[in-house]
């Protein structure tokens, strides 16, 4: 049986405010670390190692889309809807341009000001812009991007069903959506409140398969679930809009 795909603002926001401190707590070093985290990073950043970037899962996702190779060169007008305090598009972009490049996500002041991470730095430099709407109240028109890209997000969302129609919507004829969400074991719906506490939505396979039959499949795998107690399996997936 699929599970709820929307929640009220109200719990939304404590799931959002569950999942800020989650990332705050893992920005804190302590002891020796505080010491010598600084007087290492330089050479860490030189190295391009994640204790500097942080990683959320971003290069395991890389691995299961196997580079992103379906992609173009040049992104034309990328965004990134739910992007998270280290985002994929700091792995994506690696070895390609773009016109312009948005990382979306309702946090996503206050993970600017996570400071030495990859998203902090793009934005000081002026490689990306944030927008911190969510998306079932996503600011920009019906095919502004030629890249959508929207990885484990659901999970985080008002409205899952509203929020897959948007993201499609915001693709150029053409253009890709590249979508990836762990799906959720209907056993097991209910059952884990502490992990459901910040992922309040858990959708199902199909939940989220018929959004996609619109689109011409450029890739698509499913792939052993991440945390069998939860999931049945990790659908990766990119699509091209006719």
């Amino acid at each position: 049986m699929p599970g709820d795909m929307s929640v009220d603002e109200e719990r939304w926001k404590r799931a959002q405010a569950w999942e800020l401190e989650f990332w705050r707590r893992e920005q804190k070093r302590t002891g020796w670390k505080k010491v010598v985290f600084p007087l290492v990073r330089p050479v860490l950043s030189m190295l391009r190692s994640t204790r500097v970037t942080g990683d959320d899962w971003n290069l395991w996702w890389r691995e299961q889309f196997e580079g992103y190779a379906f992609l173009p060169a040049h992104l034309g007008d990328f965004i990134e809807l739910g992007s998270g305090p280290y985002t994929n598009t700091r792995v994506i972009l690696s070895g390609r341009t773009a016109d312009r490049v948005v990382c979306s996500d309702p946090l996503a002041k206050e993970y600017v000001t996570f400071k030495g991470r990859w998203l902090s730095e793009a934005v000081e430099k002026g490689i990306v812009e944030i927008d911190d709407h969510p998306i079932e109240k996503c600011p920009f028109p019906p095919a502004s991007f030629d890249v959508v890209v929207m990885i484990n997000v659901l999970d985080h969302v008002m409205d899952a069903d509203l929020s897959m129609q948007t993201a499609i919507a915001l693709v150029k004829p053409g253009g890709y959506f590249v979508f990836g969400q762990d799906l959720a074991d209907p056993e097991t719906l209910g059952k884990y409140e502490w992990f459901e506490e910040g992922h309040p939505i858990r959708p199902t396979a199909g939940d989220v398969e018929s959004h996609l039959a619109d689109l011409r499949t450029v890739f698509s795998r499913t792939v052993p679930p991440r945390d069998p107690r939860l999931q049945t399996g990790v659908l990766v997936y990119a699509g091209q809009r006719a």
